[in-house]
């Protein structure tokens, strides 16, 4: 498998939608999705490439853009190439489509990010809480602007 030619083929069939394609080395490509096309570029790697394993999906806050990225890290079990997916989602609307139809362990991957960031899965099966306590759900805990619950410090919560 050539990373080479992912790439191409990615921005030929997308070429509105993959944005800032980048070919790290012969196994490591990252790209910007649009994330209105995240289902059918995901689709396509794997009826295509053959990328079926969904390593991790995360979140990260970037308050100064005010944007959310969804990352994805997708690899394969038949070849060694892993592919680096970032989804720009608005910060106050932090909205995209779940992979979960394609990627069964989305699943846990696209709750938590819900959780801790909230980034709502547009048609997820199950969005419900994974991790947190009830009294933060709504909260947003890894949100650079969290300041964590009145009259706690880190100091006095050790």
């Amino acid at each position: 498998m050539d990373a080479n030619n992912i790439i191409k083929s990615l921005t030929e069939k997308f070429p509105n939608e993959i944005l800032e394609p980048s070919v790290e080395s012969n196994i490591r490509i990252s790209s910007y999705v649009d994330k209105d096309a995240i289902v059918n570029v995901c689709k396509h790697l794997l009826e295509t490439f053959e990328f079926d394993h969904l390593s991790c999906e995360c979140g990260v806050d970037y308050p100064d853009r005010n944007e959310i990225e969804v990352v994805y890290h997708i690899a394969s079990y038949s070849h060694p190439v892993v592919l680096t997916l970032k989804a720009k989602l608005n910060r106050d609307t932090p909205e995209i489509e779940s992979i979960v139809s394609l990627y069964w362990n989305a699943n846990w991957y696209e709750r938590e990010t819900y959780e801790l960031y909230g980034v709502k899965y547009i048609n997820h099966p199950d969005l419900k809480p994974l991790l947190l306590p009830e009294d933060m759900l709504g909260d947003w805990p890894l949100r650079k602007d969290y300041e964590g619950f009145p009259n706690k410090t880190a100091k006095n919560l050790v």
